[in-house]
């Protein structure tokens, strides 16, 4: 065993306070049957610093029957619970678990508390870290549950316990609940998917369609085969959710009788304005251009995003009673100070439309990337000439190469890093290449100059240095490069940044350096999105507005934005086990994509095609069982468990993670067990299926407690063990024993019913079988 600190403690509050102290970096020992074995094979997550030691505290081991039942501290250890007449007496199973439980030796030295919280035995979780190999347990920092690929022979068969914070949703900048939205799309629950989805996006179709996909690379499903096509699904479920705008954009909240304005209707403007909306304030939306969308609508050519999905967008958000008022430029039609004075807050998101400068010689002779998008998007298709060089490596580089080239010209991208570091989606690189799009990279204008019958364009070769502030390789000019190409017509579009002219009448304030969406310029008015930040992603835009209305919503009185759940709500997906190709997106070939400028690329999955996908969903859980044979009997018998925080019903207090198997925190202990006094009439009975008695763990155990009168079952608790990470109530079967007479048949019914939902692992069928037995033997056993 490695080194650590050993504390004795006297009083319960001084092991609460080291735990405290020790900010995790403590573990507890009560009984030291399982934690100084673990220490030693240095198995655990993170090996403690130090140790401390409960069981010198006095008083905390006694068994006390009263009236209104029976209290356990947690401190007294199995072998008394087992023997115990008070016990034996009126809570017989509570006898029988304690029993079950190890060897004699173990039961001497086993506490009730230290049972509760102990670790799981997955072997996987039990595995030595310090020999290394293949074999790193989620729990540990792994990826996947390794029981989902590897032997599940004693694993759940109802699913895993959930991530605290699973990969994809974590890496979506809006925090999207993408595990929770899956389930609902695997179930043919298309309405719970979306109502979950537009909690955290209002325009799904729209970031269906050109989100960059922060989540797939983190998908855990590449450690099988490849990641799940999440945007795929997001925009299926997107499109359906703008097939239906009635039953997805209402408002749910009082009206307010609060007014806000918003200046932009990009996606930040679009997205502020359905939570402002939804939560039942006046909203009113001003964009400068004929229609709203901000460059939703006039930067994205259509063959990316159809201008008819930015339209019907528009159009479920006027639903819900948001008034656009377009052609109206804030700064000028209407001053900032006139909108402050109308409205109860003002949400600046502008967007960036201002263009960066090159900084050559010559510079005016380039044509703009974005007016040149823009003039596209509102319906011209003339082009600047057949030859056009484009300067630049993102988005919009490429979105006006490739827009040129549907429009007959002959575009080249010239970029001074190499291809990998451009900021541009990976994707849309790849398909303008597919086109047949020339690419210069290294290469560096220094100056345009107009030439009879064109534009000569002076370049020079670079070479990558080391990082710049971005953390990309810094490019370096080659000395004695320098060659000229010629061209027809140069676009330059190197990036964006916002016009804040707006804010003029706030010189003092710094908005790049001082603002964070949340936090007002001045009492009222916010900004958030690229006006922010400058250019940045759709979704990246919706997050900044979310953040923004959190801070709207105070300053209103409100607070309603919806927050990320900490526990995300999605069940197991035992279908994950099988064959399941990515689904394929039917794009259309590069030599038909060409010809067209207002034709999406690829047309949107079917339906059943979607939900196949979602299929493909790991859940990213743990499938390690719960440990505890007395966590069995409690639930049953509806104890309670009091720590030195609080007091929490058995059932809840096993409510298990990805990381443990209850829910006490960092510096919580155990007090005391109290357990309800039985109903008149309550039989009680535990059984626990093992491969070697008596020393080994549960395979199946299930505790049962019947209410009989004149031969029929008033009331009934059936928990099964060892089939899930927490204790299973058979809710169904405990509902259909009540008024019935118990016989062989009845109680075989009830083993059916408790195993319904089962989702059993590819080796762990036979657990089945025997949880429907042991069901049936306790029922008729309770029932004599």
């Amino acid at each position: 065993m490695k080194p650590f600190i050993h504390h004795n403690v006297r009083s319960i509050n001084e092991a609460t306070r080291l735990l405290a102290a020790y900010e995790g970096k403590a573990k507890v020992n009560a009984g030291g049957t399982d934690l100084l074995g673990a220490m030693r094979d240095q198995c655990l997550p993170d090996y403690p610093e130090a140790v401390i030691n409960i069981k010198t505290l006095k008083g905390m081991d006694y068994i006390k029957k009263g009236k209104k039942g029976i209290k356990i501290g947690a401190l007294t250890n199995l072998a008394d619970i087992a023997r115990s007449a008070d016990v034996r007496e009126g809570y017989t199973l509570l006898a029988e678990a304690a029993y079950s439980v190890a060897s004699p030796h173990i039961r001497n030295m086993a506490t009730i508390g230290g049972n509760l919280a102990q670790d799981v035995r997955c072997w996987y979780y039990r595995y030595p870290r310090q020999i290394g190999g293949p074999i790193v347990c989620l729990r540990k920092g792994g990826n996947i549950c390794s029981a989902a690929m590897g032997d599940n022979r004693y694993h759940s068969l109802f699913g895993a316990a959930p991530l605290i914070e699973y990969p994809c949703a974590s890496h979506c900048p809006a925090g999207a609940n993408i595990p929770a939205y899956l389930s609902r799309v695997r179930k043919g629950d298309f309405k719970g998917a979306a109502h979950i989805l537009i909690d955290y996006n209002p325009i799904p179709a729209i970031t269906g369609r050109i989100c960059p996909v922060f989540c797939e690379p983190e998908c855990n499903r590449k450690e099988l085969d490849t990641s799940v096509s999440i945007q795929c699904v997001e925009r299926g479920v997107g499109d359906y959710i703008l097939e239906r705008p009635d039953e997805f954009y209402i408002p749910t909240g009082k009206e307010t009788g609060k007014k806000v304005a918003i200046v932009g209707s990009g996606p930040a403007g679009l997205a502020a304005a359905f939570y402002l909306r939804r939560a039942g304030h006046k909203v009113t939306v001003y964009e400068r251009l004929p229609e709203a969308g901000g460059m939703l609508r006039y930067s994205i050519p259509a063959f990316r995003l159809p201008r008819d999905v930015v339209r019907k967008q528009i159009q479920a958000l006027e639903g819900m009673g948001i008034v656009f008022k377009v052609e109206v430029n804030v700064g000028k039609d209407i001053m900032m100070k006139d909108l402050a004075d109308c409205f109860d807050a003002v949400f600046v998101a502008g967007g960036a439309w201002q263009e960066r400068s090159l900084g050559i010689e010559g510079e005016l002779l380039a044509l703009s990337g974005l007016a040149f998008l823009n003039r596209v998007n509102a319906g011209s298709r003339d082009v600047p000439g057949k030859k056009v060089a484009v300067i630049g490596g993102g988005n919009v580089a490429i979105d006006v190469a490739r827009t040129l080239l549907r429009l007959g010209a002959e575009p080249v991208v010239i970029y001074r890093r190499t291809e990998h570091e451009m900021p541009a989606v990976r994707v849309e690189v790849k398909k303008a290449q597919e086109e047949g799009i020339a690419f210069e990279f290294l290469t560096l204008p220094t100056a345009i100059s107009d030439e009879e019958g064109g534009i000569s364009l002076t370049c020079t070769r670079m070479e990558l240095g080391g990082p710049d502030a971005s953390g990309r390789p810094r490019p370096l000019p080659i000395a004695g490069s320098e060659f000229t190409l010629r061209f027809d017509a140069v676009v330059k579009a190197i990036g964006e940044e916002p016009d804040r002219t707006i804010l003029s009448n706030l010189p003092a304030y710094n908005v790049e350096k001082d603002t964070t969406p949340s936090t007002p310029l001045k009492k009222g008015l916010f900004a958030g999105g690229d006006f922010v930040t400058g250019p940045s992603t759709v979704i990246q835009a919706i997050a900044s507005a979310r953040h923004a209305v959190r801070g709207i919503e105070l300053s209103l009185g409100g607070g309603r934005t919806p927050e990320l759940p900490a526990r995300m709500e999605a069940d197991f997906n035992d279908s994950v086990f099988q064959d399941l190709p990515r689904a394929i997106v039917h794009e259309l070939p590069a030599a038909e994509r060409v010809k067209a400028v207002d034709v999406e690329d690829a047309p949107s999955l079917s339906m059943s095609e979607i939900e196949k996908e979602a299929q493909r969903c790991f859940n990213c859980g743990c499938l390690a069982v719960a440990p505890s044979d007395i966590a069995v009997a409690l639930v049953a018998l509806n104890a309670r468990i009091v720590t030195t925080k609080r007091t929490i019903n058995a059932e809840t207090f096993f409510n298990a993670t990805a990381i443990r198997s209850h829910v006490l925190h960092g510096d919580e202990l155990i007090k005391e067990v109290q357990i309800p006094k039985p109903n008149n009439g309550a039989r009680q009975s535990y059984e626990k299926f093992t491969l070697r008695k008596p020393i080994d763990f549960a395979i199946v155990s299930v505790a049962t407690v019947l209410t009989v009168r004149d031969g029929i079952c008033k009331d009934a608790s059936i928990v099964l063990g060892a089939v899930a990470p927490e204790p299973i109530r058979a809710t169904a079967a405990e509902e259909f024993l009540r008024g019935q007479a118990i016989s062989e048949a009845v109680a075989a019914k009830a083993g059916d019913l408790a195993l319904e939902g089962a989702m059993p692992l590819p080796q762990n069928v036979y657990k089945v079988a025997i949880a429907k037995t042991l069901v049936k033997r306790t029922l008729m056993s309770s029932a004599g």
